[in-house]
């Protein structure tokens, strides 16, 4: 199975899978945008997973209720130890 994929700057990149599991194993950039402004961006460039991410955008901010959510971060009380897994 194979998937055509649009990158956020234009380019078209070909993606195998795996045809029982599913799972990528081939991405190659097919087709370079006119506009493209990423230099690396050649026509047969093997791409790494993270580089089919879309660009970031600005950090959204966080209320301050939400925040020991957001970062994982678990408060002890006073006196206490954490527990062993």
């Amino acid at each position: 199975m194979s998937h055509n994929i649009t990158l956020y700057c234009g380019c078209i990149v070909y993606v195998a899978c795996h045809p029982h599991t599913g799972v990528a194993h081939t991405r190659v950039l097919e087709r370079r945008h006119p506009f493209c402004r990423v230099r690396k961006h050649e026509i047969g460039l093997r791409l790494a997973l993270w580089e089919l991410l879309p660009e970031p955008i600005e950090r959204i901010p966080v209320p301050s209720d939400r925040q020991r959510l957001v970062r994982g971060a678990r408060r002890l009380a006073a006196g206490s130890s954490p527990k062993p897994y």
